[in-house]
């Protein structure tokens, strides 16, 4: 029960109160609660969904590795409707769904996935994470200003190239709430490679580590730890075996559920191994490795 209640119940509850603005809702809050507690019932708490792994950005010591991608691609918005939906129709609801890149407002079928999703009714809102290079166009602007309980988070490094005051200020017209993050810093990832640690030390790190409870990532039909863990094996640095749930595999509702819960309840992961978050070393945020155009 510390588990779930650690990576599952309280995600749930954190992401509904902090993501459903104005007066919150009796009936959906212990809708929500019922579906935590009574068995054979499951609420995931934030569907972290990549669209794409091109990014409008370079950064040298990226978490999700979109510089390390030689070439990047489109995730087919069929497919992350189709894997999404999916996910919904074997969980009782989400609370929020998050779609990110990569740069999301570079992908070129955004506009199709939040048809999709804007007022599902198991999604209590929609969130897109940006860096803030890039302004919609009013058109999809306006899909998203439609959504259930919009939000635009936009990760500000400082940088020139970023437009961060002109999407803070169009958010504010098309009434999406906008959450500016300043981030003059970041904790350093480090590389690739395989650290070797055990798994007293993975579950040690995996259990203190932010991720663990608010990151875990869909891509390409599969559910991973954490954005860094998709992009490992996506990269071909890590089978991901352990790190992973396959949404795509064929399973009768119960043992969908029963697999899910235990996923999202894992004492450590493999993708520990290629990180270096646990040693908090400290480095500028949003470092370019060079110019680049998308």
């Amino acid at each position: 029960m510390g588990s779930y209640w650690k990576r599952v119940f309280r995600p749930c509850i954190r992401e509904y109160y902090f993501n459903t603005p104005g007066k919150k809702k009796i009936g959906d809050l212990f809708k929500m609660i019922k579906g935590l507690i009574v068995p054979n019932s499951l609420v995931y708490p934030d569907i972290v969904c990549e669209l794409t792994t091109h990014c409008s950005l370079k950064c040298a010591h990226c978490n999700n590795l979109m510089s390390c991608y030689e070439k990047p691609y489109h995730v087919p918005a069929e497919d992350v409707i189709k894997d999404v939906e999916n996910l919904l129709s074997r969980t009782d609801f989400c609370v929020k769904l998050t779609l990110l890149g990569g740069e999301p407002f570079v992908y070129p079928e955004l506009a199709k996935v939040v048809k999709a999703f804007q007022n599902h009714e198991k999604i209590y809102c929609l969130t897109f994470v940006t860096n803030g290079t890039v302004i919609p166009k009013d058109e999809l602007m306006d899909l998203i200003a439609a959504s259930k309980n919009p939000k635009i988070v936009i990760s500000d490094y400082g940088l020139k190239v970023q437009k961060v005051q002109e999407l803070s200020e169009l958010c504010k017209k098309k009434g999406i709430h906008c959450e500016l993050g300043k981030a003059t810093s970041w904790v350093d990832p480090g590389g690739t490679e395989n650290r070797g640690k055990d798994i007293p030390q993975l579950a040690k790190e995996y259990n203190a580590c932010f991720s663990a409870r608010y990151c875990r990532t869909l891509l390409n039909g599969k559910l991973y730890t954490c954005a860094r863990a998709a992009s490992l094996v996506d990269l071909g640095y890590m089978d991901g075996k352990h790190d992973s749930f396959d949404l795509r595999k064929e399973r009768t509702d119960k043992e969908f559920k029963k697999e899910l819960r235990e996923f999202l309840t894992i004492e450590y992961a493999d993708a520990c191994n290629y990180c270096d978050h646990a040693l908090k070393k400290v480095i500028p945020a949003g470092e370019q490795l060079e110019q680049k155009q998308v």
